[in-house]
C-alpha cells in the first residue's frame, strides 16, 4: 500500500492500531464487522490518497491526519442511523451473500422463498477493472494478500475487461448463435487486426464472455423469482473499445428473452461523458419479467 503510494506511514500506522484493536475487543463478530467497515470508510475516505476519476488514482499525499477521529465521528453517524432505524415500523430485514453471480442459486440459500423483484446494475463491458478499485479495501482488509487470491475474486466475476480474461473461461458459448453479438465481434476483429499490443486482441474475446456471463446469469436467476417477478437493470453503451459501439441495453433485452423473460421495455436514464470516447454514452434500464411458462 505505501509502494503504490495508496496511503502514508503516519496514518496508515494509525489505521492498523485500530483494526488490531477492534480484532481483541471482547464483543461478538456482527459488531467488530460494522467496526472495521466504519474504519475502513475513514481509511479511504480520510486517511489514504487514494481518489476515483474514474479510475483509481493517487492525489496529494496525506503526511499525517487524526484518524481515531475521523473513526469515531463515523461509528457514531453510524449508531445514530440505526437508532433512527430501530424506531421505525414494519421495518424491512437484508441479507448479504457473497458468490458468483453466474451461480444464483448456489448462491442464495435453498430455503429462501422466490424473489418479487430483481434491481441491478451489472458491469458494463468496458475497459475498468472493478476491483482495482476497491484495492485498498481488499489489501487493508486482508482479502487480498497476493496474485492468487486478487485472482481467485477476479474469476468468480463477470468478464468485463481484458485483465479478468482467463485461459479456460468458456462462457461464450452462452451466446454463441445470437446473431447481434456474432456481428459485434467481427467488427472488433477487424478493428484489432493491424494491432500489436496483446490487450487489443482480446477485446473480441472480452465481449463475447461478458455477454455469455450475462446469459448464464439470467438463466441462473430465472428460477429465484416467483411468476410474473420484476427486473430492473442499469447498463451502459459503451465505445471503450477503440471506438466501437456495444449497444449494452440492447444486447441484453434479447438475452433476457432467450433466458425465458419478457422485455417490458427499455428506458433511458441518463448520459454520462466519456473520457475514453471522448462523447456522451447512454445509460439505460433494461425492464424485463419472469414468465409463467418459458416459451
Amino acid at each position: 500500500m505505501i509502494e503504490r503510494g495508496w496511503i502514508n506511514h503516519g496514518p496508515l500506522a494509525q489505521s492498523l492500531a485500530l483494526k488490531q484493536a477492534i480484532c481483541d475487543l471482547c464483543t461478538s463478530e456482527p459488531y467488530k464487522h460494522a467496526l472495521r467497515l466504519a474504519l475502513i470508510a475513514e481509511v479511504v475516505d480520510g486517511a489514504s490518497n487514494v481518489r476515483f476519476g474514474p479510475e483509481l488514482y493517487c492525489g496529494p499525499p496525506h503526511e499525517d491526519c487524526d484518524v481515531l477521529a475521523g473513526f469515531i465521528d463515523r461509528v457514531e453517524t453510524m449508531a445514530f442511523d440505526l437508532g433512527v432505524v430501530k424506531k421505525m415500523p414494519n421495518r424491512g430485514t437484508a441479507q448479504v451473500v457473497y458468490g458468483d453471480s453466474r451461480e444464483c442459486r448456489s448462491v442464495v440459500p435453498e430455503h429462501r422463498k422466490p424473489f418479487s423483484a430483481v434491481i441491478c446494475s451489472p458491469p458494463y463491458p468496458a475497459e475498468h477493472d472493478y476491483t482495482r478499485n476497491a484495492r485498498l479495501e481488499l489489501a487493508f482488509l486482508e482479502a487480498v494478500t497476493d496474485r492468487e487470491t486478487l485472482r481467485d475474486i477476479k474469476k468468480g466475476m463477470i468478464r468485463s475487461h481484458t485483465k479478468g480474461i482467463y485461459k479456460d473461461d468458456r462462457d461464450d458459448k452462452f451466446v454463441a448463435n445470437n446473431k447481434a453479438i456474432k456481428s459485434l465481434v467481427a467488427e472488433l476483429e477487424k478493428v484489432v487486426a493491424g494491432k500489436k499490443y496483446g490487450f487489443a486482441r482480446l477485446y473480441p474475446k472480452v465481449v463475447q464472455e461478458y455477454f455469455g456471463g450475462m446469459k448464464r446469469h439470467l438463466l441462473s436467476l430465472r428460477s429465484l423469482l416467483r411468476p410474473d417477478g420484476l427486473c430492473a437493470y442499469v447498463v451502459g453503451d459503451q465505445g471503450s473499445y477503440l471506438g466501437v459501439h456495444v449497444p449494452t441495453a440492447k444486447i441484453l433485452a434479447q438475452l433476457a428473452e432467450e433466458a425465458g423473460f419478457q422485455v417490458t421495455g427499455i428506458r433511458k436514464w441518463r448520459t454520462r461523458w466519456s473520457s475514453v470516447a471522448a462523447r456522451g454514452i447512454d445509460e439505460h434500464i433494461v425492464l424485463f419479467k419472469k414468465l409463467a411458462k418459458r416459451r
